[in-house]
């Protein structure tokens, strides 16, 4: 049976606690009820809440003074509940008190009388609030390893050092280096000290945004919200990425790519944390940690008036700059035995030849192009031959790797690396005899490396080479044209074009 959604009223008037309370009852929701403030928070500490509902005017202690307290942050024994949207209840219809009670973090304010509809809506509102939120930072919590920044090097430790010093601060941080380098894993690692610092508040949000893979047109509705009506389609009202984030902290990956007309708020977000969500007037508060990363020069981008300067100094508190793994080839091998790990249960080691050909690579895409050459590695590994009982461990060899990488190899050590060869584990070359299928994969390898060692090929004259190699290939293994053809998907007119058109040019 699913769980009903626990709901506080808190009121002076037992009519109103009475109403309310049947009418959310018969909404499937299990109600409590307190006629004063001292007692809800007794409540408040014996049993687990998802929505909390107050009136404003009560003896003792408003709603106002009550929602202050709640989310106080010297209230520790209810500091659990920072996050749990509170409504606010008035029969005095008061802007300033309204504007007030948002201010301080209510996520709606009604005025009496109100109509059962509305209320049930508002209420509804909340509880689908609060449920997104757990569910982000359940994501979270699955989503989220301690200790995936690898490496012993003294760039990597510097790198370390850094973040354990700056992040349970509340300054917002800029991570900057090229692609691949980590960039999120950082602000992850960020996001978990800050986190163990909170003095023990629970369920801190991180919520990660990269704002490249948002269209333009949407990225200022995705962080900002909206409000029913606010444009065409908007049928209900939207709660925006950086509401979610209240609390805790943002991350804005690609911050580069922020169109200028959204880098006006958030730049308000950084001075005043406040925003209003798109087509309200009402300005809504959050108290938020902003975490961003770019691969790009923002220095280049103000230059080039892609990127306002003030955003910039305010994102650019702290500076992480992540270094590119050319810097610290030292990591690699520590880099391999994590990433064999996490792709291969039967492989343990790499032989000594593989090694060396991936220390001396130049790991354009950084850590993350290491990663996938691993992951492919595993994959090739693993589909060879099962080892025979009793030898169940195997070793990465360079054949697992693709062609591109090998240019790279060290003329030093005298060795021709050729898709034939493949090395013993004291690294002697050993004859390897090659299939077919590793023949004509290994040439069609050929091929896309001498286009891209030549820029100046063209495409056609790429596509006339492919083109020519794997007709020449298919008709050779069918011994016939038109089985070959057929193969091909192709009519035997149109094989026949292709090998006069190659013949002439030839």
């Amino acid at each position: 049976m699913e769980d009903k959604s626990k709901i506080l009223i808190i009121d002076d008037e037992k009519s109103i606690l009475e109403s309310l309370s049947i009418l959310l009852k018969l909404e499937g929701y299990d109600i409590s009820i307190a006629e004063d403030a001292n007692l809800a928070i007794k409540l408040i500490a014996e049993k687990d809440f998802d929505l909390i509902i107050s009136d404003v005017r009560m003896p003792e202690m408003s709603g106002i003074d009550f929602i202050k307290y709640f989310r106080s942050e010297k209230a520790d024994f209810i500091s659990k509940y920072k996050h749990i949207p509170v409504i606010l209840m008035t029969a005095y219809s008061d802007i300033k008190t309204g504007i007030e009670a948002i201010k301080l973090g209510a996520f709606d304010y009604l005025t009496k009388p109100f109509d059962n509809d509305e209320f049930k809506i508002a209420v509804r509102r909340a509880l689908e609030y609060f449920s997104v939120f757990n569910e982000l930072n359940n994501l979270k919590s699955v989503n989220i390893a301690s200790g995936e920044i690898k490496g012993e090097s003294k760039a990597i430790n510097n790198i370390l050092k850094e973040i354990t010093r700056v992040s349970p601060t509340f300054n917002n941080i800029l991570i900057t280096g090229e692609s691949g380098t980590g960039k999120e894993l950082a602000a992850r690692l960020i996001y978990e000290i800050y986190s163990k610092n909170s003095g023990g508040i629970k369920n801190i949000p991180f919520v990660p945004v990269n704002l490249a893979a948002i269209p333009d047109n949407l990225i200022e509705s995705e962080l900002f919200g909206y409000v029913k009506g606010a444009f065409t389609g908007a049928e209900t009202e939207k709660m925006g990425l950086i509401k979610y984030a209240d609390g805790g902290i943002l991350f804005l990956d690609e911050i580069g790519d922020l169109p200028m007309q959204v880098q006006v708020k958030l730049l308000r977000v950084l001075q005043e944390k406040a925003y209003r969500k798109l087509g309200s007037n009402i300005e809504e508060y959050v108290k938020i940690k902003i975490v961003a990363a770019t691969n790009k020069n923002l220095d280049t981008l103000i230059s080039a008036g892609k990127f306002r300067d003030d955003l910039y100094y305010r994102l650019n508190t702290i500076n992480i700059e992540m270094p590119p793994l050319r810097e610290h080839k030292e990591d690699i091998p520590i880099l391999i035995s994590h990433f064999i790990k996490k792709f291969s249960r039967r492989i343990n080691s790499i032989s000594h030849q593989a090694l060396s050909i991936l220390m001396d690579y130049g790991y354009p895409g950084n850590v993350r192009e290491l990663e996938n050459l691993i992951e492919r590695a595993c994959i090739y590994c693993e589909s060879d031959e099962i080892p025979a009982e009793g030898d169940a461990s195997k070793e990465i060899g360079i054949e697992c790797f693709p062609g591109y990488i090998f240019n790279n190899v060290k003329k030093e050590n005298n060795i021709t690396v050729t898709p034939g060869h493949i090395f013993s584990r004291d690294g002697k070359s050993v004859a390897h005899q090659t299939s077919d299928d590793e023949n004509y994969m290994s040439e069609i390898a050929r091929i896309f490396d001498y286009i891209n060692e030549k820029e100046a090929v063209s495409l056609p004259n790429f596509i006339k080479e492919v083109e020519k190699y794997i007709t020449a290939n298919r008709i050779k293994k069918e011994n016939s044209k038109l089985k070959a053809a057929k193969s091909l998907g192709l009519s035997l007119r149109s094989l026949r074009y292709i090998l006069s058109k190659n013949a002439n040019n030839g």
